[in-house]
């Protein structure tokens, strides 16, 4: 399954270590060659929240993928398979995982809610939704029979 981009957003609030989640976010998915884009925006009671986002293409956009698949444990992905329906759009999958347990524990574990990392991935040469669920459904059915 090829990846054209991927873009792994997060909030920083002021509050937070932001060397710490960005130097956990740069070696976990080896960042290096991304493009950063770094915004500051004013929450809801006038605190500082900064969005970084990065986004690669290409092998970086690859690896990462394979990195986000290879990465998750059984539970995730048999939640992940459940759920691809309404977590792809316009040939696009979109995950979001703990901030806070991926800082803590450099893991990556599924979660819908907030305080998350949002990720996006684009694929290429997919006509529709369908194909693309049906696709990610097998590599992660793969996945779930690697750990048997």
């Amino acid at each position: 399954m090829k990846v054209a981009f991927v873009s792994i957003s997060v909030f920083c609030h002021e509050t937070e270590d932001r060397n710490k989640i960005l130097s956990s976010l740069e070696s976990f998915f080896s960042l290096d060659n991304a493009e950063v884009k770094d915004s500051v925006v004013q929450g809801h009671y006038g605190n500082r929240i900064e969005i970084i986002e990065y986004k690669m293409k290409g092998r970086e956009a690859q690896n990462v993928f394979e990195k986000i698949l290879n990465s998750l444990d059984k539970m995730d992905l048999i939640l992940l398979a459940s759920t691809l329906q309404s977590r792809t759009d316009k040939g696009k999958l979109h995950l979001r995982i703990d901030k806070q347990r991926f800082i803590e524990e450099n893991k990556i574990f599924l979660r819908d809610g907030d305080d998350v990392i949002k990720l996006v991935i684009s694929f290429k040469n997919f006509r529709n939704t369908d194909e693309i669920v049906e696709e990610l459904k097998y590599l992660v059915s793969r996945d779930l029979r690697k750990d048997n």
